[in-house]
């Protein structure tokens, strides 16, 4: 028989040869969605670690203890009371390329409660400055953050809101959740954090901030990422975004977008967790406003007064 005839043996071996390929296939797609399964349901792998919540920070110079390098601040006389970093509440608007950073600091420091507000999708653009994973693509900023951040700090409180500020509808929701945002669900935050590209929704910050007496910072990056600040508005008591260097940006849409930098980002996300802390419990200088350039390393600090054309009339009618 030639050897090159085609027959029932033949087939088999083809069939067989066939078949082991596709249950070699199948075998490495099995593989791959076992190892999006364990990447979806872990930040650290098959062997992390969640640790157990801690009724109170300690000082106890132990490698068990996420405190103790935070504790060491008071036996160095930089902080005294750094345990109350517990009893405070901030909300952070925009979980970007900043307020990622914000929030993952003020989580490692052991803040006592995050609320999060922010209506975008994760996409694969993000990449390149934020703490979110390619696999994540698609889902919402918000849960993606709480998921990465909670299991840093279980002993923070998450709060997330899913939505656009700049809607009218939004507005009295935030409004409501900023009022009663407190550690004790009854007092408000004790700072609004704003980490957003656009003016719109600075204003709507002001504006609560404003309306409920909640001091209220933010954080602002160039179009160019070669520049930012961020500025402290403490109702009636500093200038509001009047004074802010930065105030409109670049319209979003199809085909051009801001530049970006991880490292400027990161810079001024640290720079604002930095100066909430400063801020909250009382050490070192707080932060007005705080202006950073990339291109010349230059750093300015200054303080903000505020408008006269935005000061009540005085007590005892007009005044000419």
């Amino acid at each position: 028989m030639d050897s090159g005839a085609v027959g029932p043996a033949h087939d088999i071996k083809v069939t067989t040869s066939d078949l082991r390929g596709q249950v070699g296939r199948i075998q490495n797609q099995v593989k791959e969605i076992q190892e999006v399964v364990r990447m979806y349901s872990s930040t650290t792998g098959p062997r992390r670690v969640r640790r157990q919540k801690m009724d109170a920070m300690s000082s106890e110079v132990v490698d068990t203890n996420p405190y103790s390098r935070l504790m060491a601040l008071k036996s160095m006389g930089v902080v005294s009371n750094y345990e109350r970093v517990r009893d405070f509440s901030v909300a952070i608007v925009g979980i970007g390329g900043v307020g990622v950073g914000v929030c993952e600091m003020l989580t490692r420091c052991g803040i006592g409660k995050v609320l999060i507000y922010d209506y975008d999708t994760i996409e694969l653009a993000n990449m390149n400055k934020m703490f979110y994973r390619p696999e994540q693509a698609g889902w919402n900023k918000t849960m993606a953050a709480r998921h990465y951040c909670s299991e840093l700090c279980p002993d923070t409180i998450f709060e997330v809101h899913n939505m656009d500020i700049t809607h009218d509808e939004n507005r009295p929701k935030l409004k409501d959740t900023v009022a009663h945002g407190g550690v004790d669900r009854k007092s408000p935050v004790n700072l609004i954090l704003g980490c957003v590209d656009n003016l719109a929704a600075r204003q709507v910050m002001e504006a609560v901030s404003e309306e409920l007496q909640v001091p209220f910072m933010d954080a602002v990056v160039a179009d160019d990422a070669m520049s930012g600040h961020i500025q402290l508005i403490i109702p009636g008591r500093t200038g509001g975004l009047e004074a802010a260097p930065i105030k409109q940006q670049m319209d979003k849409r199809p085909g051009v977008c801001a530049a970006s930098l991880p490292t400027t980002d990161s810079i001024l996300a640290g720079l604002m967790a930095q100066n909430v802390l400063k801020y909250l419990l009382g050490f070192g200088e707080v932060a007005f406003l705080l202006s950073y350039n990339a291109v010349t390393n230059d750093f300015q600090s200054r303080m903000t007064y505020p408008d006269p054309r935005k000061q009540p009339p005085p007590a005892g009618g007009d005044h000419y």
